[in-house]
This record gives C-alpha cells, structure tokens and sequence, in this order.
C-alpha cells in the first residue's frame, strides 16, 4: 500500500486524506508548526482585511470575540476557497475570493479593486507572500494575531510522499532529515516550493490548485 505524509492535522473529513484513502493509500499527518494565539486590542483602521490562512480566520477572530474588540466598516477576502468557508462563519459576506495562489489571486484581486488600504492579519513569521505582491498599488497594513513556531520532535517519515502545506513545515522537517531516495515531495504552492528548493530538494511538485484536492489530485499522479 502505498503512503503519504502531510504537515497538516487531518480529520476523517479532511479532503486530502478521504480522496488519498478511496485510491488505496494510507495517509499520516502531523503539523510541524506549533501556533499560539498573539494578542492585540484593536484592528487599525482600513478598506478591506484579507485572510491568506484559515489559521488567520480562527485567530483573528478568536481574539475579536475574546477582548470585545470592535472592526471597522470593511470588505472581506480570502486567498482561496477553504479559506474564504472558514470566514463565512464570521462575516455576512465574502467579497473576494481567490485561487489559492498567491500570483493569480492578487493579481485578480488588483484588477477588480481600486486601490485602498488592505489589513493582512497574519502569522508571526509569515513570509507575507500575498501582501508583498500588492504592496506596489495598495496600502498594505499588518496584524500578528497568532505564532508560528516549529515544534522539536519531528520523527523521520519514510512515506512514499511527503506533502507539505508551508514553508515552516518544510523546514522544520529538512532541518533535522534528510530526503530519503524512494520517496517524491510535494508542495502546496509556489512559496512553499521556493523554500523546499532553497533546502536542496531538487525535485517538487507543485499541486496546481493550492487546496487539499489539489494535494491529493498531485499525490496520485506522481505514484510511480
């Protein structure tokens, strides 16, 4: 039976592990990264916040509903579709939502809105890949509302693929193993890809839709 790794936590509801499964594969899962809520009080005044994570959502409004803090008339975005579900539970609406990539989506996103002030609530250590491609046009602010840290104990996976949904998680896991010859590695996205690359991964396949299908659909065309 063939296998597969991902640095991300999976339910038996996660997309990527149930279509994995359905084919004949046996999936682990772990996240590399251990994220712990930052706090703040306020959310700076702006035109539009966007969420390039889930985490972000859960963050962020964790900690709006946490202190009673107050959010300024503003438009919604998501960088991709289970991002922008995730904000659907907090928001009447979501007026943007983009691919999942980062170069389409601001690229979409430039061209349907008029330059404005954009608030990215982010990750500590976020490489704000998003944020920098519309920093030219937009006003762009930032809000820490979780870290991300790499966790210590990362066990050599000998998975058949490795899958990996950030940076951090690539590496925090190449820092401490090396790539074993058999197996294939997979990224989310073009950023993370970079980072495999700049650890010596000469070889990475980039889903082609930054979701869990997208990492699925890639896992199994790169089986043999």
């Amino acid at each position: 039976m063939p296998t597969a790794f991902i640095s991300r936590a999976q339910t038996p509801e996660s997309e990527f592990s149930r279509h994995l499964q359905e084919n004949g594969w046996q999936v682990s899962a772990r996240s590399l990264v251990r994220l712990t809520p930052l706090p703040f009080y306020e959310v700076p005044a702006c035109e539009w916040i966007f969420f390039a994570s889930q985490h972000a959502v859960r963050f962020f409004f964790q900690q709006i509903a946490a202190a009673n803090i107050s959010i300024p008339q503003v438009k919604w975005a998501a960088l991709g579709a289970a991002t922008a579900e995730a904000l659907s539970g907090f928001v009447p609406q979501v007026d943007f939502t983009g691919t999942g990539d980062p170069v389409s989506s601001t690229a979409a996103f430039a061209a349907q809105v008029a330059p404005c002030s954009v608030l990215f609530p982010a990750a500590r250590h976020s490489m704000q890949s998003v944020a920098a491609q519309l920093s030219e046009r937009f006003s762009i602010l930032h809000l820490e509302v979780y870290d991300n840290q790499p966790v210590d104990d990362v066990v050599l996976q000998e998975d058949d693929v490795l899958v990996f949904t950030s940076p951090m998680n690539a590496r925090t896991y190449f820092t401490q193993h090396d790539l074993l010859l058999h197996q294939k590695v997979v990224a989310i996205g073009a950023t993370t890809a970079a980072a495999l690359q700049q650890l010596g991964i000469a070889e990475v396949h980039v889903a082609e839709e930054a979701n869990e299908r997208g990492l699925a659909v890639t896992v199994l065309s790169r089986k043999s």
